[in-house]
């Protein structure tokens, strides 16, 4: 299937030379090149895409520069969740930056709009100069989509690290508004069973010559014990035994930091209560230990949907609804579409909110869940989710990056119009020739925007659509499902 390059794969040969004293981790990270390359294996004869592996990595590309890994947002988390920063979670003694086989390199936390979920960026500061080494240092980010100048050179690595090669960003708000939307509704809950499962979760990989370090972010549903709580004042963080719902939409029972200056948001009012759940797994390479066993932290931090969204009238029930619309969304065979029952989505609510005493929830978002139209009510609150007739439709981050080529504003309206235009030619191209093809997307336009582009841009977007509906949907909802617990 994949080409074997004997001079790829160096930091992944290195990482995996790390974890070998750790047999869960390495077991795990064996396990996923196997999934990802199954997972290839299956998208093919449709996919347009290079892969190269070895023993000990598979890393795959675009065969051409239309769309797919042309966009990244690199982002600073409290953007997202205002209780945290990346230098809480990472630590100020090393930053960024690190050394690897004597290199420097800077890991950076990015979202990738192709495969629709976090990553980590390998910035090495040589064609892509825009990062500071003091903000590096100083862990300081601020938002900006990175553009790719050649998407064929992008290299993904099934350790979920990507090399952007030659960027520069793009400072739009609307565009870093979108993303931060599709950073919230794409996390879901942690699981909880190993350690080997970080490598389905989408990490942050930090790799250093003698350490790597993973960090996940998940947001789900909390209650403390407040009879197990322990302040831990050389840490800064109070210890304590929490209920939280896991990726299973499972009650499960373990303990958690919470730092302290935020630990009263979480046991004044009643539970459960929204919060950031992170991962956090190091691994030290020492060679006189045969098993080694992995440091994992989990901890905690508060936060509130409604202050993301400005919907004050919903609360709670808006972060679960997001948490339901994914899993459903990665079950459903449709690139876009996907229906939603009354039934089938209380089941899952009842799941979720069962461990705990709801009756305080906001009645008016409970409520709106009895009903199909309630549900794509709260749906479109979410700023990444429309309605069309009886279904829901999630707009994919990957027609952002089409529509940045159309050189259209970053408005959902446009996102919906592209939407349609994708989901109607793919259905329809396959019966048509090329010039047919080409010829029904100006049409389509013409419906959709209100003007017909000329054949070259009718034909490009053509194949950037066909190659976000083939490659880039099948491989992010295909990424996704292998996160999944046992969701029944």
């Amino acid at each position: 299937m994949g080409v074997m390059e004997p001079c790829k794969g160096a930091i992944e040969l290195h990482m995996e030379s790390l974890m070998k004293g750790h047999q869960n981790l390495w077991m795990g990270y064996k396990s996923r090149l196997l999934q990802v390359r199954a997972l290839l294996k299956e998208l093919e004869q449709q996919s347009n895409l290079s892969v190269i592996e070895g023993d000990s990595f598979v890393r795959f590309k675009a065969n051409n520069d239309t769309s797919f890994n042309s966009l990244f947002f690199v982002y600073e988390i409290g953007s997202v969740f205002p209780t945290i920063r990346w230098r809480h979670l990472i630590g100020t003694d090393q930053g960024f930056n690190y050394f690897l086989l004597t290199k420097p390199i800077s890991c950076l936390p990015a979202f990738s709009f192709s495969l629709d979920q976090q990553t980590t960026l390998i910035y090495w500061g040589e064609h892509i100069p825009f990062l500071s080494a003091i903000d590096l240092k100083d862990l300081k980010l601020s938002n900006f989509v990175l553009k790719v100048n050649i998407p064929s050179l992008v290299e993904v690595s099934a350790a979920n690290i990507v090399w952007p090669k030659s960027a520069y960003p793009l400072m739009d708000q609307e565009f870093g508004r979108f993303a931060v939307y599709y950073i919230f509704n794409s996390l879901m809950p942690p699981i909880l069973d190993n350690a080997d499962n970080v490598w389905s979760e989408s990490p942050f990989v930090i790799v250093g010559d003698r350490t790597v370090r993973f960090l996940t972010i998940h947001k789900t549903l909390c209650m403390i014990d407040e009879k197990s709580i322990r302040t831990l004042k050389e840490r800064g963080v109070v210890n304590a035994r929490a209920t939280v719902i896991d990726r299973g939409f499972n009650e499960r029972r373990i303990p958690v930091d919470v730092p302290e200056d935020c630990f009263n948001e979480l046991v004044t009012g009643e539970p459960p209560y929204e919060v950031v759940f992170v991962k956090d797994i190091r691994i030290r390479y020492d060679p006189s230990v045969s098993e080694q066993k992995p440091y994992i932290r989990y901890t905690i931090y508060p936060f509130e949907s409604i202050k993301l969204f400005d919907e004050k009238s919903y609360g709670l029930p808006l972060s679960i609804v997001s948490t339901v619309l994914r899993e459903l969304y990665l079950r459903s065979n449709d690139p876009f579409y996907f229906t939603v029952t009354p039934e089938e989505f209380k089941r899952l609510l009842i799941k979720i909110l069962s461990p705990f005493s709801h009756d305080h929830i906001n009645k008016l978002g409970l409520k709106l869940v009895e009903s199909r139209n309630g549900i794509y009510t709260l749906a479109s609150l979410l700023g990444v989710y429309s309605s069309d007739g009886s279904l829901l439709s999630y707009l994919h981050p990957a027609l952002l990056e089409c529509l940045i080529g159309l050189e259209r504003r970053v408005e959902k309206k446009y996102l919906i119009s592209l939407q349609r235009i994708a989901s109607k030619c793919t259905q329809e191209a396959e019966s048509l020739g090329s010039l047919q093809s080409v010829f029904l997307i100006q049409e389509l336009f013409k419906e959709e925007f209100c003007y017909k582009p000329s054949y070259s841009v009718a034909k490009r977007v053509m194949v950037s659509l066909y190659n976000i509906v083939k490659t880039c949907i099948p491989l992010s909802k295909g990424l996704g499902l292998l996160s999944r617990g046992r969701v029944s």
